[in-house]
């Protein structure tokens, strides 16, 4: 920032104080949401300690102090003066007033409650013109109340009712069965549906046996929005919480009820997961090199395409669009952008050691900005996310993964240690912790929570529910540590397997990398689990040849890896399918070159400037290229031949169509600014003004000018406006601002006694008119 008012321009948007309101505490927000309902900018209604306490039950002015000073210092309260009718006593107290944004950053229903009776009576006519009649049908009934003959009146007169204690419940006593219980389903959100059963037809006063959505609409303790919908203003949210604002103040966080789980299931279930997640990569890899996996239209994998990988790897659907999504976010699988296929582009994962894999895993699954447990999820129109498709973007995952496992780590530094058994908790236990640490984070971690529980189970982050010695070095990451663990727990790799007479090999546990992939290349898979089942067949045997094995490297292999003797039925199939192999040959040609000239074509042949065109002589008179027609004829040409095409030309077709394309890998980043402890300096610098100026100050010149904006509308102070029209001339102009939002300043022009609308692109730059008139 290039000095302290863009500073405090930016930190006073709306976005700034958003971001700040994620990181606040439950009740630390739960404060600050009393203060903005309790306060009032326009008539200098500020409030302090002593005066919250009786809107937020259970609550103690130490406490809400200690609260208050710190919403200060973030920035979210500022000092202000006493109200004038505050008593004596409380003069040496301190009083705050919320920033100005604040209330457009908590939205539009603060702590849950609607609003007042006056804004209703506004907003929603119909309802300011029933109010009166309400008012009056109330008094009829018996019920002490003010009169009232306008709008404005009925809504003080009501307001007045159902705020005090005794008129509420002199109210209440004749509601229905089962009102009081629809009135604390709106604890979070006064806006509600209506219900097919009721009708508003019979909201009226006299109705002998309305439900209790018609009983409060008559007396207007719900005010219809539309035909489908009704809001509670904020007397009625408050006094069904008990004439308070804030019912449910806990100033310790809750604490998750825990299963306990012995170490050793713990452990197995983990290393278990890691080694079979593992596993199955590999043979993703595998299939979609042999294979790559096509997309739709729309984007992503198609079910069907989901069921033949889950075939093929013996797994569910749901564990295969797992790995999918795991192997794409890793780099291991990448888009063919011209062919639409996923296609395995990592060389080297074999020869890698598996705690290298598995932490490659981890840290991509980490760093995402995917959440592959919204797979399957349903979307609005009806179908589901797919498997690698742009609807599994969410840029919040990283954040929501990172704080799940610092919370678990957490509360498991809290447990209560009981030798060889840990604690474990569900999903519903860990949502309600982060929320009270974060509750506007609430809907996010509903909605992410349960699928990062299952994911991070995978990874051998948890083991039956509980943060093992993995998640618990990934939460700090320390990966060394991490990789310590893993290498200690996972047994070492072998280099045997057994041959049986059946035609079939058994790799007792986990195979060396090099291991696993030649006996991959000479037999089949079968089964699934640590103890692998290898099939032979005269198929696999073809594919290793096909491969540029021979029979003697495929025996010699068997030999030297096997624990047993080679069965003497193996040794037959091999040579056999040797033997009759390539009695006919099979290659792939895109185009010819015929010539009478043979001594042409072999000197041709000879020329190392055509070893590109892949020339393969098929008889003295003929030779093939892998190139096309017209490309084999453009290179000849450059060389200095003169070849003529035969024919029409035919277009390229098959596996030469376009050469394979490999991606690299790119790894997602949140925030890809990072501060530097120079960056950090020379902005202090700058700030204090003891440093060069900082370049950007243009780009909150337009943040200024909105604060000034912000502060004229709630003075009802004028502007002079540099405002440019669509010609692109400036002039300056005065206007008084009512609003802003939505890229757009409503003003009312006193010159010519209208209002107008303003973009905020339009405005060069603004200044407050001094001794300007407040404007009512």
């Amino acid at each position: 920032m290039p000095d302290f008012q863009a500073l405090a321009a930016r930190a006073s948007t709306r976005i700034s104080v958003q971001r700040v309101l994620e990181k606040l505490t439950a009740p630390q927000l739960q404060v600050l949401e009393a203060v903005d309902l309790t306060t009032n900018e326009d008539s200098h209604l500020s409030t302090t300690a002593s005066w919250l306490k009786s809107a937020i039950a259970g609550s103690t002015i130490k406490a809400l102090d200690a609260i208050l000073n710190h919403l200060h210092a973030l920035a979210l309260l500022r000092r202000a003066t006493p109200h004038p009718g505050a008593p004596r006593a409380d003069a040496g107290r301190r009083f705050y007033l919320p920033v100005s944004v604040l209330g457009e950053a908590l939205g539009a229903y603060p702590a849950g409650l609607g609003r007042p009776y006056s804004t209703l009576a506004v907003q929603q006519p119909d309802f300011g013109q029933r109010l009166v009649g309400i008012v009056e049908g109330l008094r009829r009934t018996g019920i002490d109340m003010e009169r009232a003959d306008t709008p404005a009146t009925a809504a003080h007169s009501l307001h007045h009712l159902v705020s005090d204690p005794a008129g509420w419940a002199t109210l209440m006593a004749g509601a229905p069965p089962a009102t009081l219980e629809l009135l604390r389903r709106f604890k979070y959100s006064p806006v509600g549906a209506i219900p097919k059963k009721a009708a508003m037809g019979r909201a009226v006063l006299d109705n002998p046996s309305p439900t209790p959505v018609e009983w409060l609409v008559a007396r207007g303790l719900l005010v219809p929005l539309d035909a489908l919908h009704v809001e509670l203003p904020r007397p009625v949210g408050q006094a069904s919480r008990g004439h308070v604002i804030v019912a449910d103040f806990k100033l310790q966080p809750p604490t998750p009820q825990t299963r306990r789980v012995a170490d050793s299931i713990r452990d197995n279930a983990a290393y278990g997961a890691v080694a079979e997640t593992l596993r199955l990569v590999t043979e993703l890899l595998a299939l979609a090199k042999a294979t790559p996996i096509s997309t739709l239209r729309s984007g992503g994998v198609g079910v069907r395409e989901v069921r033949r990988v889950s075939e093929a790897l013996r797994i569910d659907p749901a564990a295969t669009a797992w790995l999918l999504e795991l192997a794409a976010l890793a780099g291991l699988l990448s888009l063919d952008v011209t062919t639409s296929r996923w296609c395995a582009t990592e060389e080297d994962w074999l020869t890698q050691d598996r705690h290298d894999q598995w932490r490659r895993l981890v840290q991509a699954w980490l760093d995402a900005d995917r959440a592959p447990s919204l797979v399957g999820s349903p979307l609005p129109g009806g179908s589901t996310v797919n498997a690698l498709a742009a609807e599994a973007s969410r840029p919040d995952a990283p954040l929501v993964r990172q704080r799940a496992l610092e919370m678990l780590a957490a509360l498991a530094a809290d447990d209560v240690q009981e030798e060889g058994a840990s604690g474990a908790l569900d999903a519903e236990g860990l949502v309600s912790a982060l929320t009270w640490h974060q509750p506007r984070l609430q809907r996010r971690f509903a909605r992410l929570v349960p699928g990062i529980l299952k994911e991070a189970a995978q990874l051998g982050l948890l083991g039956s529910g509980a943060l093992t010695e993995l998640g618990l070095a990934a939460a700090a990451g320390d990966w060394e540590r991490a990789i310590k663990h893993l290498r200690g727990a996972l047994p070492e790799p072998l280099n045997s397997f057994l041959l049986q007479a059946d035609l079939t090999a058994v790799a007792p546990g986990y195979l060396e990398p090099g291991v696993a992939r030649r006996l991959a290349a000479v037999s089949v898979a079968e089964g699934q689990g640590p103890a692998t089942i290898y099939r032979f067949s005269a198929d696999s045997i073809r594919r290793a040849l096909d491969s540029g094995l021979d029979a003697a490297g495929i025996l010699d292999f068997l030999r030297r890896h096997s624990a047993t003797e080679v069965p003497q039925p193996l040794a037959y199939l091999v040579e056999d399918t040797a033997a009759r192999y390539g009695r006919l040959r099979v290659g792939a040609m895109a185009s010819y070159l015929r010539s009478d000239d043979e001594d042409g074509l072999t000197g041709l042949l000879a020329d190392p400037r055509t070893t590109a065109l892949g020339l393969v002589r098929l008889s003295p008179t003929v030779v093939g290229s892998v190139a096309s027609a017209q490309e084999l004829s453009y290179t000849l040409r450059e060389l200095g031949y003169s070849p003529a095409l035969e024919g029409r030309a035919r277009p390229v077709a098959g596996s030469h169509a376009h050469p394979p394309v490999t991606l690299a890998p790119s790894k997602t980043r949140i925030n890809p600014w990072e501060l530097t402890d120079d960056d950090v300096a020379n902005q202090l610098a700058a700030l204090r003004g003891s440093g060069p100026p900082v370049a950007g100050r243009s780009d909150s010149e337009p943040l200024v000018g909105l604060e000034i904006l912000r502060e004229a509308i709630r003075t009802r102070r004028s502007v002079r406006m540099g405002v440019v029209d669509s010609q692109g001339n400036q002039r300056q102009e005065i206007f008084v601002p009512l609003s802003v939002g939505e890229g757009r300043v409503r003003v009312y022009d006193p010159r010519r006694d209208v209002e107008r609308v303003v973009s905020v692109h339009r405005i060069m730059d603004v200044e407050t008119v001094e001794d300007s008139p407040a404007h009512g």
